[in-house]
């Protein structure tokens, strides 16, 4: 699974970046990055359900 945040979305809540801080974190002007694109399968369902808490549904998934 590929991963990427729509930055025009994203209101860096930082919800992503809690809760897989192994894939997301937070840039300096607060708005999530993905610090890898491919997502590896152990974390594939938590990324999976950051993108399903995201309130702003920024989190772009491609499977």
């Amino acid at each position: 699974m590929k991963v990427s945040i729509d930055k025009e979305l994203c209101t860096g809540c930082g919800l992503c970046a809690e809760s897989v801080p192994d894939v997301f974190e937070m840039s300096d002007d607060d708005i999530a990055v993905v610090k890898i694109k491919t997502v590896k399968d152990a974390l594939v369902d938590q990324v999976r359900e950051a993108s399903e808490d995201c309130p702003a549904e920024a989190i772009i998934l491609e499977e």
